[in-house]
């Protein structure tokens, strides 16, 4: 019982990230204002509700995605240093 919360756990988080990349590529390609969380949740295949299940909002799912390519390019600047 307790391998089946934990499956869906990774689960949850897997999609997670689904959601953040599938955003962070309509985003780069439209442009934040013009890309609603409808548009996402039909681009990575779920529903909106799973997206308001792991994001409060549109901002809450940028702010996200911001802290996460501000880490990436963090790493990068690191290894050509």
């Amino acid at each position: 019982h307790e391998h089946m919360a934990r499956k869906t756990k990774q689960e949850a988080q897997e999609t997670r990230q689904h959601i953040l990349d599938v955003a962070l590529r309509l985003f780069s390609q439209q442009g934040v204002s013009s890309t609603s969380l409808g548009e996402i949740a039909k681009a990575a295949g779920v529903t909106r509700g799973a997206i308001y299940w792991h994001f409060k909002d549109k901002s809450d799912l940028f702010s996200e995605i911001w802290e996460l390519s501000e880490s990436n390019i963090g790493e990068l600047e690191l290894e050509y240093q």
